[in-house]
């Protein structure tokens, strides 16, 4: 009798004990991308940078949700142009950084000062602003030389950080009074509004983020309660963990045969996310022999658009891209769906190719791909084949991510050519073109081509200046055209990106969210996924 008792008081202590620990539970959801995963927001342009960006930090605008291309208020309870070149935003009360401290004007003066004394990550967006200041506590003026139609949907890359708490951890550097302006402090720590906070961070390694419970926002019911992003993890290796219930998010870098084979697993779903951008070859302009237009364009109508596309087949029904028509795409202002798509003509290729000043059997070109994202490989193959077949000799050459940025930043170390993919930076035309493709941006992994085109520069400049729309759509149209006529680009295809998810995780909560931005990094929003 007293050990049927003893029995009972024992079950009934570990039932208890396991229900209480149940309700307590910490989520964690673990993804993974490809390094270097920058958490300073004045410093980040890749696609985890952005992710990281959006988690931690907020803006003072935030993109609609569902890919339409509006914009909503976030940091902002509103803004209104007081002139042409004149905007005033009004900021919402009570909103709290990580610290503890609340947000004003200040913050989004310092935040704005900080990006463009740096002159790193997404400085280039604000070429045409004149000054930023607070008016009062609440209330931030934004002038610019010109009219800059841009501005408001630009904004969303204006990461506002704590100013008292960088200022409490700067130390000695580069920026006059401001030190290193807390670049060594944000390395391993955050200082944002945002629905995360980062509580470790190796950009090689790992980043670990915790929910910020303070969130101004809030989160879906089920959120995480932790994340963790890996770095650089091989595909085989993410297939196994997706398989084991080890990982509920893969990057969509995965070679086709590992997607494949995770659409057979019961417990993987692939969900197909349409981006605007796309999948481009990006020929370095100023680089013998690309620095002949006839050249370039030899190596684009030569180009196998219909091996392209066929390689972009996952399964049956499983398709990671389309042709492409150039490089506005859907879901931006301009876009024509029936503007016909780049085709491969080898009779004009070798035409062109008559008029360039170079012998091709005097170059080898160098054609590279990146090494984290390895079915990139037979795009940058098939490039050497045609390049061949036009008495080119080619190398192919997978690069780290990490070593073609570094080479990128003189047009002399960029590769020939180079397989990238890049997604708008904002939901406006501009945030695609410009930092591509206008002349003052090279050096980047966006601008690999070190495009010198004045006439496309003058395009682009026109088109952040018109403020009316359908001026606007001509402009961009016309840009998108002067870009395939002149092959500064080689476009393989629009951007399809296939996510691997752990049923752990696969809902219509984080469906929705995943398929329901536009902006590079945005639709990995953490605080709007739910685990099951």
């Amino acid at each position: 009798m007293k050990i049927s008792y003893l029995f009972k008081l024992i079950t009934i202590l570990l039932v208890t004990t396991f229900s209480i620990n149940t309700a307590f539970a910490k989520t964690i959801l673990r993804t993974d991308e490809a390094a270097i995963g920058e958490a300073d927001p004045a410093k980040a342009t890749d696609y985890v940078d952005s992710v990281l960006m959006f988690n931690v930090y907020d803006a003072l605008v935030d993109e609609d949700r569902g890919g339409s291309g509006g914009l909503n208020p976030l940091l902002a309870s509103g803004w209104e142009y007081t002139s042409p070149t004149t905007l005033k935003i009004t900021l919402k009360d009570g909103v709290k950084f990580h610290s503890g401290n609340t947000m004003d004007a200040d913050d989004v003066v310092f935040s704005y000062n900080r990006l463009m004394d740096m002159g790193q990550g997404f400085s280039f967006l604000f070429g045409s602003v004149t000054d930023v200041k607070a008016l009062d506590s609440k209330t931030v003026e934004i002038n610019t030389a010109e009219p800059y139609a841009p501005l408001v949907a630009s904004l969303i890359r204006l990461a506002v950080v704590d100013k008292d708490t960088i200022q409490a951890n700067t130390a000695a550097g580069e920026y006059g009074d401001n030190g290193d302006y807390g670049e060594a402090y944000l390395l391993t720590t955050s200082a944002g509004t945002g629905a995360y906070k980062i509580v470790e961070h190796d950009p090689n390694v790992k980043t670990v983020l915790a929910k910020n419970d303070n969130y101004f926002q809030g989160h879906s019911a089920k959120s995480p309660d932790e994340v963790i992003i890996k770095y650089s993890v091989e595909a085989a290796t993410i297939k196994t963990l997706l398989v084991r219930n080890e990982h509920e998010i893969s990057s969509m870098w995965l070679p086709n045969e590992v997607v494949a084979a995770l659409e057979k697993e019961p417990n993987v779903d692939i969900i197909p996310i349409p981006r605007p951008g796309a999948w481009m070859n990006k020929l370095n302009n100023r680089k013998a022999p690309f620095d002949d237009v006839h050249c370039r364009r030899a190596i684009q109508l030569a180009y196998d658009y219909d091996a392209l596309e066929k390689s972009f087949a996952v399964t049956d029904t499983l398709i990671a891209g389309k042709k492409s028509s150039g490089p506005l795409i859907p879901g931006l202002l301009g876009y024509d769906a029936n503007k016909p798509a780049i085709e491969r003509d080898i009779d004009k290729a070798k035409a062109e190719l008559a008029k360039c000043k170079y012998n091709p059997s005097d170059y080898t070109l160098d054609l590279a791909w990146i090494a984290e994202v390895p079915y990139e490989e037979p795009w940058a193959l098939q490039l050497q084949a045609n390049a061949m077949e036009l008495g080119f000799d080619a190398t192919v050459t997978g690069l780290p991510w990490a070593k073609f940025t570094e080479q990128v930043a003189s047009w002399e170390n960029t590769p020939h050519a180079t397989v990238v993919s890049v997604v708008a930076n904002f939901p406006d035309p501009d945030g695609l073109l410009y930092p591509q493709w206008h002349s003052s941006t090279g050096g980047t992994w966006m601008s690999a081509e070190w495009a010198n085109d004045p006439e496309l520069d003058a395009l682009l400049e026109k088109g952040r200046a018109e403020t009316d729309a359908n001026e606007r759509i001509k402009i961009y149209q016309a840009a998108n055209q002067l870009i395939i006529d002149n092959a500064i680009t080689l476009f393989i295809t629009d951007f399809v990106g296939m996510q691997p998810v752990n049923t752990a995780v696969s809902n219509a909560q984080t469906a929705g969210t995943l398929t329901g931005y536009g902006t590079m990094g945005r639709n990995l929003s953490f605080r709007e996924l739910e685990i099951n």
